[in-house]
């Protein structure tokens, strides 16, 4: 017998795949213990009565079933246990967003499903609203400027339903979802592997698109930051080489978007999410660590936050790698003594593009995360 009940792993699963429709095998991992997670998948593939705590109804049924070979295996439901999802008020969201449990084959739709997945497990866990069914809808018709209380996740395919025919489909090809907290507006991107091959005109109308949508349903006025999801480091180094290789400055990816917070899929990825999640996190952070007398509020003829007994300081717990490589350019002829403050799973990245005249100073997570407040995971 298996108990459904809020905070419980089985529920977990059931809410992600309601959003996600399938869930990469492989990202079980960026749910916490890979080991359990697997052991509870395997269990709930086989017949199982579940028991609703909080209303005592009972289902006999197989829940989940496996789809798929190799690096392409993902976890959906099966067929007979759909009727869980009305015990979350799910199941017309599910069957509208997923063409009645009907799921395309191509290799394009599976890989975008993948790319969202992962995002949204660890937005999910960051504290971010995941659940269309409980969100207002992004609309176009009129000016409804209401903060967000809580970080909001809404996939590309609820972007795109707003649009009036404007904008095609292929200028979707890239973004997964849109993320708004009460005063920042993201464009999320999951590269996984491999370094997307960015079109500067196809992602000014994608900003332009989002932003509209922030001044219709939020109190956001602008998109100038974008979220980019990926495996290693190794996957950020490569998009700041491919930054530096484009001549044509209007159709760069850092001139589309001011800030671009590179994210890995990893636990530690989670806590920098975590502080982008934050009201008002960047004032706040840059607060705890300096004065005002020391901090450059962004006056400075190059990028850094403060000045610290004669040496610039950059903070890079934010993962801005645009920031990052506009720091690098300007402190690289060595001339300036400088710092970097980063998390100490940062320190490899950060150190490949400033090089070695940089002093690099590492502060744990849990100590920035809990001096601003940040609270735990949300129980779905």
């Amino acid at each position: 017998m298996v108990y459904f009940r809020p905070g419980s792993h089985v529920r977990r699963l059931v809410t992600i795949l309601a959003v996600t429709g399938e869930i990469p095998v492989k990202a079980l991992a960026l749910l916490g213990s890979q080991r359990v997670y697997r052991a509870l998948v395997t269990r709930l593939c086989e017949e199982q009565t579940f028991v609703n705590s909080e209303t005592g109804e009972k289902l006999t049924c197989r829940l989940l079933t496996l789809h798929g070979k190799g690096g392409k295996k993902s976890i959906r439901f099966y067929k007979a246990g759909l009727p869980v999802l009305n015990w979350i008020g799910a199941y017309d969201s599910y069957m509208r967003a997923f063409w009645n449990h009907n799921f395309p084959s191509d290799d394009s739709h599976v890989d975008r499903n993948f790319r969202f997945s992962e995002a949204v497990i660890l937005c999910m866990r960051a504290g971010a609203e995941i659940r269309p069914w409980q969100m207002r809808a992004l609309q176009k018709q009129s000016i409804q400027r209401q903060a967000f209380s809580r970080p909001a996740l809404y996939s590309a395919k609820a972007a795109k339903n707003t649009q009036e025919g404007d904008l095609c489909k292929t200028q979707y090809a890239r973004f997964i979802a849109a993320l708004f907290t009460s005063d920042h507006a993201y464009v999320l991107y999951n590269v996984r592997n491999a370094v997307m091959k960015w079109n500067g005109m196809s992602e000014c109308k994608t900003v332009e698109s989002i932003a509209q949508l922030a001044r219709m349903n939020s109190t956001v006025p602008s998109v100038d930051s974008a979220i980019i999801f990926g495996k290693t480091e190794d996957v950020a180094i490569r998009t700041i080489e491919d930054l530096r290789k484009k001549r044509r400055m209007e159709l760069r990816l850092d001139a589309v978007y001011r800030h671009i917070y590179f994210v890995p899929l990893s636990e530690g990825g989670l806590d920098q999410l975590r502080l982008l999640l934050l009201p008002d996190w960047n004032e706040r952070m840059l607060a705890v660590f300096f004065s005002s007398a020391e901090r450059s509020f962004n006056q400075g003829a190059f990028e850094y936050d403060a000045v610290v007994d004669g040496a610039y300081i950059f903070v890079f717990l934010d993962g801005d790698i645009a920031r990052l490589n506009r720091f690098a350019g300007a402190v690289r002829d060595g001339q300036k003594r400088c710092e970097l403050l980063c998390f100490p799973f940062q320190v490899g990245l950060a150190k490949q593009v400033v090089g070695d005249t940089v002093d690099i100073t590492t502060v744990a997570p849990s100590v920035v995360l809990s001096t601003l407040g940040a609270g735990k995971e949300d129980d779905l």
